[in-house]
This record gives C-alpha cells, structure tokens and sequence, in this order.
C-alpha cells in the first residue's frame, strides 16, 4: 500500500511539473494578465532537433521549469502548421519572444541551448 501512494504521489508531482503549452496567442495574453505573468512564445517545428531538446531536456530541468512556471504563460507555435502572430519575425527556429501584457515584444532568445544557460538568458530578460 505505501508503495501505490508513493508512486501515485511520484506520478502526480510529474504531471504538475510538466510545461503546459497554450496555442491560442488571445488566451496566452489573457492568462498572462490574470496571472501576473509574461507571455515565452516558441516558435519551432516538428522536424527541428533543437526544438525537442528544448522541449524534452531543457524545459525539464527543476530550475528551467520552475522559473518558467513562476514567470510565464508558455505559447507554443508550430511555424510549419499554425498562424503566426503578425509583428513576430524570426531568422531560425526555435526562437522564443517574450511578451508583455500588452502584447509587445520585450525581448527574444534565438536558439536554444544547455540548461544553465538558457536559464541565464531567461533571468537576463525578465
């Protein structure tokens, strides 16, 4: 029995720490202005390998989640199948604007990387 609870428990706490991704730009700003949060949209595409690094490796590290969990609403557009928000260039995939309440850019990361440095890049934007 106290095995079921401690994997029920396990299961649960890594479903909360997965990163939800909003797709809809409208409900990502809203939810930024309920939460008091800022707006990480990612540009990237199903056949870019440093997206899913990003997406399978960086955004599962404890520290990367968790400040952009604490931070941002996630937005996540797919440059080969969704619209793309209108003012919102990118030069390579994946690109990641951040964006105020107000819907204006306030800063962008191009590329990905490691853990410990995109969690830098992260901090030095907000």
């Amino acid at each position: 029995m106290k095995y079921l609870v401690l994997i029920f428990v396990l299961a649960i706490s890594l479903i909360s720490s997965e990163i939800k991704f909003e797709h809809n730009f409208d409900k990502a700003l809203q939810k930024a202005k309920n939460q008091h949060k800022e707006v990480m949209m990612m540009y990237s595409a199903v056949w870019c390998p440093e997206c899913s690094y990003m997406k399978e490796i960086v955004f599962k590290n404890k520290k990367v989640n968790s400040y952009i969990q604490k931070h941002f609403i996630v937005l996540g557009k797919d440059i080969d199948k969704d619209k793309l928000p209108s003012g919102f260039k990118y030069i390579g995939i994946p690109t990641f604007f951040f964006i105020d309440k107000s819907g204006k850019e306030k800063g962008r990361i191009i590329g990905g990387g490691k853990a410990d440095k995109f969690l830098v890049k992260l901090r030095a934007i907000k």
